[in-house]
């Protein structure tokens, strides 16, 4: 009996131990997971690690440069891209890659990223002390531009060099004003344009259509005088002629010449009168008289 109770006691307080350790891992799971949810968004969102790195989709900060000034270098990029369609990557560096030119190496990086349309990348490596600019090849054809470029990379690197001490937030925020500055610039330049063309077109089709007016006009003026003239010609040429339609007409002949005889000879008058039944009767009369 005694041994008999002594394992059941012993397997009760096995039990009691399982339910407690199955209790304890109860409460503590929930709070482990909340523990790591509450983790997991800082991170995703600020892409910070104890060892002050910072990656996010748009900004890689492995030296913690923008410090606490994250937030408003992304609010920054954001507010680019709404306004300009740009997207901008920062990346800061300690160092770029050793024996290759620092822009052919940002370009070449940028381009194995598959980069969207219009985008732009401001490469520092904080203890060289280079800067770069570059911006992907399948960009609108203001942002390619070199005097773009060379405006971003003056933008981004002013902060750096103008203070006591290198403004690293500030460099990437004036990189963003910058562009869209160019940007707004463009598109007033483009709209300039298209107004430009829109004048000349329209001021050569009034052009043409002012010739044509003129030419059509001094056709037609020359055409209503070559018919009037023809008119005038017509009346001037007419002569009249006995026996036409009009009853008050009547033709007159001037007095011949004085023969050598010395006879004169008066001028003749011939009338022409319509009768009823359409039948005429000339008469002539002619009288001579004679001088010794």
């Amino acid at each position: 009996m005694g041994i008999t109770f002594g394992v059941r006691a012993a397997m009760w307080m096995a039990m009691a131990a399982v339910v407690a350790v199955m209790l304890v891992l109860t409460v503590a799971a929930p709070a482990a997971l909340a523990a790591g949810e509450s983790a997991t968004p800082s991170q995703q969102g600020t892409g910070s690690s104890d060892v002050g790195v910072t990656v996010t989709n748009n900004i890689t900060d492995t030296e913690n440069l923008l410090g606490d000034n994250l937030g408003k270098v992304s609010d920054a990029l954001s507010a680019t891209k709404k306004e300009t369609g740009v997207t901008v990557r920062l990346l800061y560096l300690p160092k770029f890659s050793e024996g290759q030119d620092p822009d052919q190496w940002a370009a070449g990086l940028l381009k194995d990223s598959n980069p969207a349309p219009n985008t732009v990348m401001l490469a520092v490596a904080s203890e060289d002390g280079n800067l770069v600019v570059v911006v992907s090849s399948n960009s609108d054809e203001w942002l390619k531009k070199q005097d773009t470029v060379d405006a971003l990379s003056q933008a981004a690197l002013n902060p750096l060099t103008k203070g006591d001490t290198p403004d690293w937030s500030g460099s990437a925020i004036a990189l963003t004003d910058q562009i869209k500055t160019l940007h707004e610039a463009s598109s007033t330049s483009k709209f300039s344009g298209v107004g430009i063309i829109v004048f000349i077109v329209a001021l050569a089709i009034l052009v043409v259509a002012a010739v044509v007016f003129v030419i059509l006009h001094r056709r037609g003026k020359s055409h209503a005088d070559r018919q009037l003239a023809r008119r005038e010609r017509r009346r001037s040429g007419r002569r009249p002629r006995a026996g036409d339609d009009d009853p008050d007409a009547a033709a007159t002949t001037a007095a011949p010449a004085p023969a050598s005889g010395g006879r004169h000879a008066t001028p003749t008058v011939a009338a022409s009168q319509t009768s009823s039944n359409d039948s005429a009767d000339i008469q002539e009369t002619s009288s001579a008289e004679g001088h010794a």
